[in-house]
């Protein structure tokens, strides 16, 4: 069974390191204020996943480093980083919703996560140097689980009102894309809290397809609701100028143009084929034509060169030395 774990945490792993790629690419390609605290995010779920598998080798193999005497070694080790991977959750949630609305978390939120951490690991360290099972240590134990409890909790809270405040978005698919974020890992999340009620020996299967379900869920969120919502954006009408001065100064043919407004908008090649009323064969020429053109290998670079461009062009040229001379003609000391 032990030898089991360790096999299904190396493939949540796997399937972790996939999603958090996933989630930097879309961040740098799309720039949206969410994306970078959602691979965080997801980071910080693909360390509590490694903590366990670290737990489940050590003690399957490494006899002797699982526990010495009374005092549980690798316990004492990964305690504290599973709780700090717990805070690292919840702050990195916490941004992502409000990221959504376009906001940032204020400078104070900041400064009270950060005590919080740093009293949290403070409590590990006095807890170590404390004897074991006196009363001092069982009630700072108490106060670390009592932590526990509350930060998922919050979790559980925090997407509670992502999907709430949901419905107040106008857009129907930015709405559908957010609630299905929050609907999806407020349940994730509930299991997690059903499996502190179950015995220990059948904690297990739900707590593991729930790690697996958090790292399956970006790489359907993002073909699907996050495409239709945010990717529609990136070759709107009042960037139409801009996207054929692209174009042109590319060497693109108008086909290409068409099929590259579509990928920038996130369609898939079947959809630019119904679109199109054009083969996939036909499809899939274009868009190897458009790579080599524009020196990329995938759609995600081809996105990221494209805002790269629209960003360079918004950003604001700095004025020319006459532009800079006030009008009485001198220059300001």
């Amino acid at each position: 069974m032990a030898h089991l774990k360790i096999a299904y945490y190396f493939l949540i792993l796997l399937v972790g390191a996939a999603a958090i790629a996933y989630a930097a690419l879309m961040s740098r390609a799309y720039r949206l204020p969410f994306l970078k605290f959602f691979a965080w995010f997801l980071g910080f779920n693909n360390g509590l996943a490694l903590i366990n598998l670290t737990s489940a080798y050590a003690c399957a193999n490494l006899l002797g480093f699982c526990a010495i005497g009374r005092y549980t070694v690798l316990a004492g080790i990964l305690g504290p980083a599973a709780r700090l991977s717990q805070l690292g959750i919840i702050y990195s949630l916490f941004a992502v919703v409000r990221g959504f609305g376009g906001r940032r978390l204020s400078r104070k939120f900041n400064r009270t996560f950060g005590i919080a951490a740093g009293l949290l690991l403070a409590s590990y360290i006095v807890t170590s140097l404390l004897p074991r099972g006196s009363i001092l240590w069982l009630w700072t134990a108490r106060v670390q689980l009592g932590v526990f409890a509350l930060g998922v909790l919050a979790i559980l809270g925090v997407l509670l009102r992502l999907v709430l405040e949901s419905r107040r978005i106008q857009n129907s698919a930015e709405r559908k894309a957010v609630r299905s974020f929050g609907i999806s890992y407020l349940v994730i999340y509930a299991v997690f809290v059903i499996t502190f009620w179950l015995p220990e020996a059948v904690q297990f299967p739900p707590n593991a397809l729930a790690l697996l379900a958090i790292n399956l869920f970006p790489l359907f969120w993002f073909r699907k609701p996050f495409a239709a919502a945010y990717a529609t954006t990136a070759a709107s009408a009042d960037d139409r100028e801009a996207f054929e001065r692209f174009c042109r100064t590319r060497g693109l043919t108008p086909r290409e143009g068409a099929i590259l407004e579509r990928i920038l908008r996130g369609r898939s090649n079947a959809q630019i084929e119904k679109e199109l009323f054009i083969s996939i064969h036909t499809v899939k020429n274009h868009i190897t034509n458009i790579h080599q053109k524009l020196g990329v290998r995938s759609r995600w670079q081809l996105i990221s060169l494209f805002h790269a461009g629209r960003q360079t062009r918004a950003s604001p040229e700095p004025p020319s030395e006459m532009e800079a001379l006030p009008r009485n003609g001198l220059r300001p000391q």
